[in-house]
């Protein structure tokens, strides 16, 4: 690479960096001055001590959902659309998306459940491969995530030095909201695993980066301790996912998916998805400006596949 490539690229990288950060800053002034007040609709019938395995998702936009429902009915079938439309009825979410599109109540997993309505996330994908391979059990999302947000501070759990994230109490108390609804509904609820999409915020500085292992360590730790209660019979499983490999948005990618894998390593309930290997995309969509910083329609139906096929390891 030249000099003048070099220099080209580390100023992109800065600019995106800034841009996503401004992004990142004005996400947090949002949800500063919210009460976290939430509530579930009674939306659903008696389970009459049905099983219900629970499957937690968290993280910030490519959890929460950007990637657009325009591009997702251009590239399916009309009818494969139709199904993602109508949602899947053993498969239900109560969903928060970055403040701007929720449920506030258990309703089927369907399209345009991500941010703003016209987007949607990995929850779409794991619906589909949850009601593929297991059509005759329930299932229920608890999907609570904020776009541009970080681990280093809105995220940080109890365990780690500093003060706990309002993302995080913000997770655990619309977790118990949703579990208190389903226990007054007469399921037997069962916490199978969490689904964690996160980790582009931390890739700004070394100091987020380095910090990011201990602080994934910690976090699943606490969450594991906050639901115990509710938890599988052997453990919640915690199925993270790498950030795309692309230092001109990401610069400490690497750093952050090389911790990511540390933390995976350390148990047999821990898994990574290599959605790098796996061959998630960020760059086609829109066409005239391509949105880099989040999956394409049909990378982000795919994360959900890969979710939900890691998920059903531990449901066996």
């Amino acid at each position: 690479m030249t000099k003048r490539k070099r220099i080209t690229v580390a100023a992109i990288a800065v600019f995106c960096a800034v841009l996503i950060g401004l992004g990142s800053f004005f996400g947090i002034r949002a949800y500063q001055n919210r009460d976290w007040q939430f509530t579930v609709a009674d939306t659903l019938p008696n389970g009459e001590g049905k099983s219900a395995t629970v499957i937690l998702l968290g993280g910030q936009s490519n959890a929460s959902g950007c990637s657009r429902d325009d591009y997702l009915k251009k590239n399916v079938s009309a009818e494969k659309y139709a199904e993602y439309e109508a949602g899947y009825d053993n498969v239900y979410i109560n969903y928060y998306a970055t403040g701007t599109n929720e449920s506030r109540a258990f309703v089927k997993c369907a399209a345009r459940q991500g941010e703003a309505g016209g987007h949607f996330g990995p929850e779409l994908g794991l619906a589909e491969k949850l009601h593929a391979e297991r059509p005759d059990e329930t299932f229920f999302i608890i999907k609570c995530a904020w776009g541009g947000t970080n681990l280093f501070k809105q995220w940080l759990s109890p365990s780690s030095d500093g003060k706990t994230g309002e993302l995080y109490k913000a997770f655990v108390k619309y977790v118990k909201t949703s579990i208190k609804y389903l226990k007054s509904k007469n399921y037997d609820v069962k916490i199978e695993a969490m689904c964690w999409m996160q980790g582009e915020s931390d890739s700004f500085s070394t100091e987020h980066a380095t910090g990011y292992a201990l602080h994934l360590t910690n976090f699943i730790a606490d969450i594991r301790d906050e639901f115990s209660h509710y938890a599988a019979d052997d453990g919640i499983a915690f199925i993270d996912a790498a950030i795309a490999d692309n230092p001109v948005y990401w610069a400490f990618c690497d750093m952050v998916n090389a911790s990511k894998q540390q933390v995976a390593d350390a148990s047999p309930m821990n898994v990574l998805i290599d959605t790098n290997a796996e061959g998630l995309t960020t760059k086609n969509e829109p066409e005239e400006n391509p949105d880099q910083a989040h999956y394409d329609a049909l990378s982000e139906i795919k994360l959900g596949h890969l979710f939900g096929a890691e998920v059903l390891k531990f449901c066996e």
